[in-house]
């Protein structure tokens, strides 16, 4: 067909060199730490290899980490605790902190994108150093930018992500349906009706969201993973997919990998890089492929935000499905916090591709070790970025 660019044999995606790649940094990295220094030594000398002009952008995380994990818990406390003891007392406050807290079990991790990006700047000299990685192919060419982005940096804590995330949703829920009661209770008091007590399956819900908050105030945030899954497979999965794309003439597509830090610590790097270059971005109509946790083969997720990253996501969709591709949409995005969120939120179209089912149950953890790594699941996932090259190459022809 006239204007399809057809990928030459050497660039098939290889899983064995992806798993290569991955191994290379499959060991304990927190940022701020020697292995964290030491793995973005390692990705840029890979860059270096492979033929990329390298990019190193450093930034500082001006508060420790236990700072703004512990406050989101302690806001929900102090929101819940005020609206328990306001209720007989002050109905007037019980009505406004728990229509906050409804408001906050909504928005929060919006807020946090709204405005985490505070804590984090790329001038000042203290605070935790931090590191994001950019590289592209040498070309004189002004092209369609396609940014693949992957975090490079792990953590582990004593409770895995699915269970985290269980607890979370959990919280969540009785956090809602506690603050809920209260609107109604106060609302009728207004209305002159005979007032409503807290029943007893309502004060355990009260108390089921602040034990799950103190236990998320108590869980720690350690450097005793490998971050294999989570996330040196993305990180392998990019590399290997550089390599396939250094030879192949792209006429229309221009191919960025951004290797972001500090995301286990809330996107930071994401966050800093999208306040630095967003406006260029979205000047340059750039598109964005997060890679996230490649784990086992037919379990190729997706997720996106914003108008124009969902219209996307059902262009991918759609194009997967015509393809061949096992590629489904997340259905519930509640929590899940991934380095697409800070571009689809100032309307950058960006999708959060992942592929884990059971290690779930073992990322962020001392259990994410390189054992766990799927070489079948590392090549789905490239090959499936490679298709996506050729066909967003061929539609720029059009």
């Amino acid at each position: 067909m006239k204007g399809t660019v057809v990928m030459p044999e050497k660039s098939e995606f290889d899983g064995i060199e992806a798993l290569h790649y991955a191994k290379r940094i499959a060991f304990p990295r927190k940022t701020g730490t020697d292995g964290h220094v030491k793995a973005a030594e390692k990705i840029i000398g890979q860059l270096h290899e492979l033929g990329c002009k390298v990019e190193e952008e450093n930034f500082s995380i001006l508060l420790p980490p236990w700072v703004w994990f512990n406050g989101f818990s302690f806001i929900s406390i102090i929101l819940l605790g005020g609206t328990w003891f306001a209720f007989k007392h002050i109905p007037l406050l019980a009505f406004i902190l728990a229509a906050t807290s409804l408001l906050w079990i909504v928005g929060w991790d919006r807020f946090w994108i709204r405005f985490g990006g505070w804590i984090v700047s790329e001038s000042s000299s203290r605070g935790i150093r931090s590191k994001n990685i950019l590289a592209t192919f040498p070309s004189l060419e002004e092209k369609s930018p396609l940014f693949f982005v992957t975090h490079y940096d792990s953590k582990s804590q004593y409770l895995n992500l699915f269970a985290r995330a269980i607890c979370l949703l959990l919280g969540s829920l009785s956090a809602g349906i506690f603050s809920f009661w209260v609107l109604i209770g106060v609302s009728r008091t207004w209305m002159g009706s005979t007032p409503v007590t807290l029943q007893a399956w309502i004060q355990g819900c009260f108390f089921v969201t602040v034990g799950l908050n103190v236990l998320f105030i108590f869980t720690r945030n350690d450097n005793g993973s490998d971050g294999a899954v989570d996330n040196a497979s993305g990180v392998g999965v990019l590399l290997e997919v550089a390599k396939s794309l250094r030879e192949i003439p792209l006429k229309n597509i221009d191919p960025v990998f951004l290797f972001t830090d500090a995301e286990e610590f809330g996107l930071l790097g994401s966050l800093m890089f999208q306040r630095m270059h967003g406006t260029d971005m979205v000047k340059k109509q750039a598109l964005v492929i997060n890679v996230d946790s490649v784990g086992a083969r037919g379990q190729m997720r997706a997720c996106a935000v914003g108008r124009e990253g969902n219209k996307w996501l059902t262009e991918v969709l759609m194009f997967a499905r015509e393809k061949g591709f096992y590629l489904r949409k997340i259905p519930f995005l509640k929590g899940i916090m991934m380095d697409h969120l800070p571009f689809g939120r100032v309307g950058i179209p960006a999708l959060g591709l992942t592929s884990v089912s059971g290690e779930g149950w073992h990322l962020h953890t001392q259990r994410d070790r390189f054992s766990l790594l799927d070489e079948r699941g590392l090549e789905e996932m490239g090959k499936f970025l490679l298709a996506t090259v050729q066909w967003l190459e061929t539609m720029k022809q059009k």
